[in-house]
């Protein structure tokens, strides 16, 4: 198989902000989205690896409206039409459901698959949200009928689906802005699937980064570690690095409810606003939860940090699907050029692209409210800087899945 380049040339081109067209033999890449998303969602990714060299193309599809038989018909017909030509190498790089329409798809093709797949964040062996909305025939109507056969029981289409017999690496996150579908899945999970149900028997590499679900393909890193694999089959490692559990001071707060349980677990390990708080302002003083609402079987509530002169970091989940994170502190923040650059990390780690170029601002019971947003409409995520007498006192991140 051809390689694109060398790998340090497609990590350079990736690294670049220029986007050149494909050389005539480039090898071609087709993205395939995830339930409910559209090609704009993998449009970051796809600039990314256009600039590596490779010829992109991204592949739409109806994923709430149709059976996945017919979506696998469908991504046939377009990989027919834009790759039948003879020599032509294809891979594939999918996000959440089509890592599943891919297999599928890849499951009944007669010959061999030649080409590389990169998965990020499949569903491989189901999703507990997707069990817990089979209850509900209001959820299960969000899902559309491919995405209710996403469950982990015999019925989903996990169970149909054996070990794959192509050159696949997966990479997932371990990260979470949906505390509420967090709540429902054991284990560390990216906000939708396990980490442990997206691995796939067969495959020739694995890897877990520090992502959520929902923008796992808008990091810069994923996005390079794609290129490897696309073009030497496995993933970058560093032989020097070293896992480390983050450091998090106790917080022994009464906890009557699992979900406050399992809240503050992932708090304390895996939000970067809340070990920014604990490394700015010292151990939490107290630590309180509660559930608030409960709506076709799953539970919202808060959680809430209060450390020293004030103040406080909290986290509260809305029906249906709203996540809201909040850091103030009274007194204002020692650096506000470092408190800056954490919120800015904190947005980009998630993955969404907030315009920092344009705000809105409001005064709320004498705060200045600075409002910044992503511009995709179907995301409804936005960062606040909350500031009194010109000093930030708070910083407020929101998202709407």
């Amino acid at each position: 198989m051809k390689r694109v380049g060398s790998l340090l040339g497609i990590l350079a081109a990736i690294a670049g902000a220029c986007t050149p067209e494909a050389p005539p033999d480039a090898e071609t890449v087709i993205l395939v989205h995830g339930l409910g998303r559209s090609p704009a969602s993998m449009l970051v990714l796809e600039t990314r690896l256009a600039g590596a060299g490779y010829r992109v193309e991204s592949f739409g599809y109806p994923s709430r409206s149709e059976p996945i038989e017919d979506l696998v018909d469908r991504l046939a017909a377009a990989v027919g039409e834009c790759c039948s030509d003879e020599g032509t190498t294809v891979h594939f790089v999918t996000h959440s459901m089509g890592g599943v329409l891919v297999r599928s798809y890849l499951d009944e093709r007669l010959e061999p698959f030649e080409g590389r797949v990169v998965m990020l964040s499949p569903p491989s062996q189901g999703s507990e949200i997707v069990d817990a909305y089979a209850d509900s025939p209001l959820l299960s109507a969000l899902l559309g009928p491919s995405g209710v056969r996403l469950g982990t029981d015999s019925t989903g289409i996990a169970s149909e689906l054996g070990p794959v017999d192509f050159s696949l690496g997966i990479i997932t996150g371990d990260r979470s802005i949906n505390p509420i579908g967090s709540w429902l899945i054991p284990g560390p999970d990216d906000g939708k699937v396990a980490v442990s149900r997206a691995r796939v028997e067969g495959a020739a590499d694995f890897i877990v980064v520090p992502a959520t679900h929902t923008f796992i393909m808008n990091r810069r890193d994923v996005a390079e570690q794609v290129a490897y694999f696309l073009a030497g089959g496995a993933f970058m490692r560093d032989e020097n690095e070293q896992a480390s559990e983050p450091a998090w001071p106790s917080c022994d707060a009464p906890e009557a409810d699992l979900w406050v349980r399992q809240m503050r677990e992932r708090v304390l390990h895996f939000d970067d606003l809340a070990v920014y708080a604990a490394e700015s302002f010292g151990e939490p003083m107290s630590c309180e939860g509660m559930v608030t609402a409960e709506f076709d079987g799953m539970k919202f509530g808060s959680l809430r940090l209060e450390f020293s002169e004030g103040s406080t970091f909290q986290v509260e989940t809305l029906p249906p699907e709203l996540s809201r994170v909040t850091l103030r502190s009274p007194s204002g923040f020692a650096d506000e050029e470092v408190a800056w650059d954490v919120l800015v990390s904190y947005a980009e780690d998630i993955g969404v692209e907030i315009d920092w170029t344009a705000s809105t601002v409001t005064v709320d019971a004498g705060e200045m409210i600075e409002t910044y947003r992503d511009p995709d409409p179907g995301l409804n995520a936005s960062v606040a800087l909350i500031r009194q007498d010109g000093s930030l006192v708070g910083m407020r991140f929101s998202m709407a899945l």
